[in-house]
């Protein structure tokens, strides 16, 4: 038989609980309220039900008041515990709208203050607690285009800084626009005075003169702090003087060179944060007769065609395959992409290298990471002579495809990622070629040994690169790109030929797998 005692005490017992609740309340400890009026034994009571939407419009309405008197956080902290109260979606949006309404006002100060970062990190933080609204996505919006202009002008790509800066112009308004034109008058003066110091370090680098590249690295990082190729350059000078006396030039082939490590990411004698970048972002050029920046003005037709994207929709720069005829020295096969798939060449066949030898199609991947190269075998395949299914590749290792076609892999630069393939067996590529260029972010056409493409009877290097979507050109004096005259360096498509003093190469598109 039930204790009707026991039944009595139980039905008092949510009234204890709300009473402790309410006077929780009554005393502002709102948190611990709701803690109490939201318990398991209580919560579906409708007397607690009654209470939780109560102070869910309390909240609501203190939050409006907080509001009004510019007390914006602690508005955002009540209507984040009304949401908890169950308080009626409707309204918390209409509540958090008008909040956003306040705080975007402290958002442009912000931007009119031109402190982008500041402004995409309140704004994720208003985001976090659902305070949006159109003012807002439109301040975002600005200072995402502005910030993503402050990053590439870090890295060296004037050009790419100068889109994001028009594209923030073109988003703002009032103050915002005189501190963005501000900022275009501080990107045009490091642009103009990084050129001549880029310049220094290519000069230094083709020269092979390490003592010279260190301080010309550290000039570009003066003004460019994270301008890859220099941040890459001066670890290699570091290791290089490290190795060999300060007034010893760049060392021949077999002589002392950095591991290939140094190709990417690994232990060098600068911050964790110096070794994250690895690829070559040489700057914007200047053109040769108003000595401007040819990003800063509207590009006629003819400089539009010869800047126009190499790379499909949605890939990050030049891909695909092209061939270089460079007169006097021969012609080469030049591989963009990170990975290249080996094989048997045929009209069926989807390899970027394709050999006429006892092949499968795809016999085997070589894969361009942060230290070098990977070699992933589908079918058998050797390196020096041993079975491997994955494996690195170093300089002046030989891979062999089944059993008989044989390639060297050798990276000639050290401040380079390139590799340059060559065929050592009796077997060779549908097309007559002189060889076969893995291309990174530099393809060096020079007398040097370090060039990957040796031309001895040249007096300065060539250096095709890629920055953003485009192919370039850059080498000392002027020259012409399609009938063009251009000074230093210039925009190149896949059809492109170039003419200079004592040089002369061409490109030719190959649009199938099949050479």
């Amino acid at each position: 038989m039930a204790n009707p005692g026991g039944r009595s005490t139980m039905l008092g017992h949510w009234r204890i609980v709300l009473r402790q609740a309410e006077e929780a309340a009554r005393a502002g400890r709102l948190d611990e309220a709701f803690a109490l009026a939201s318990r398991p034994d209580v919560a579906d009571h409708h007397r607690a039900v009654r209470l939780r939407g109560r102070w869910a419009r309390e909240l609501m309405a203190r939050a409006a008041r907080r509001g009004s008197a510019d007390d914006l956080n602690g508005a955002i902290d009540d209507l984040d515990l009304a949401e908890r109260l169950g308080a009626a979606p409707d309204a918390l949006a209409s509540a958090r709208l008008s909040l956003a309404d306040r705080f975007a006002a402290e958002v442009r100060a912000d931007l009119d203050a031109g402190e982008p970062a500041r402004v995409l990190e309140r704004i994720a933080h208003l985001a976090r607690h659902k305070v949006y609204g159109p003012a807002l996505r439109r301040a975002r919006e600005v200072a995402e285009a502005w910030q993503a202009a402050r990053d590439e002008a870090r890295r060296g790509e004037f050009g790419r800084a100068r889109e994001q800066l028009d594209r923030a112009d073109r988003l703002a308004a009032g103050a915002a626009q005189t501190a963005l034109a501000a900022a275009r008058l501080d990107l045009e003066a490091r642009a103009k005075a990084a050129t001549p110091k880029v310049e220094a370090l290519y000069r230094a680098l083709a020269s092979g003169r390490w003592p010279e590249v260190l301080p010309a690295a550290e000039a570009v990082l003066e003004i460019v702090p994270e301008h890859p190729a220099a941040r890459r350059a001066r670890g290699c000078a570091w290791q290089q003087i490290a190795a060999i006396s300060p007034s010893a030039a760049w060392p021949a082939r077999g002589g002392a060179r950095p591991s290939p490590a140094f190709l990417g990411p690994g232990p060098r004698p600068e911050s964790p944060a110096d070794a994250a970048r690895t690829e070559a972002a040489p700057i914007d050029c200047l053109d040769p007769k108003t000595n401007t920046s040819a990003g800063s003005r509207p590009a006629s037709p003819t400089s539009a065609t010869l800047a126009r994207p190499l790379a499909r929709a949605g890939e990050p720069g030049p891909r695909g395959r092209f061939l270089l005829w460079v007169d006097a020295v021969g012609g080469y096969l030049i591989c963009l992409n990170d990975q290249v798939v080996l094989g048997r060449a045929g009209p069926d066949s989807h390899a970027d290298v394709p050999l006429m030898g006892d092949l499968s199609r795809g016999h085997a991947t070589l894969a361009r990471d942060g230290e070098g190269y990977l070699l992933r075998a589908r079918h058998p395949t050797f390196l020096n002579n041993q079975p491997v299914t994955a494996a690195p590749v170093h300089d002046g290792d030989v891979i062999r495809l089944g059993s008989t076609v044989e390639l060297e892999l050798r990276l000639p630069s050290p401040v380079s990622a390139t590799a340059r393939l060559a065929i050592v067996s009796r077997h060779r590529l549908p097309l007559t070629v002189d060889g076969i260029l893995l291309m990174a972010e530099t393809c060096i056409i020079g007398p040097s040994p370090q060039a990957h493409v040796s031309a001895p009877a040249l007096r300065d290097p060539i250096v095709l690169y890629r920055q953003g979507p485009t192919l370039w050109c850059r080498t000392s004096g002027g020259f012409e790109v399609d009938g063009r005259a251009c000074a230093a360096r210039a925009p190149l498509t896949f059809r492109s030929s170039v003419l200079g003093d004592g040089f002369s190469f061409s490109l030719e598109p190959l649009e199938t797998k099949s050479v």
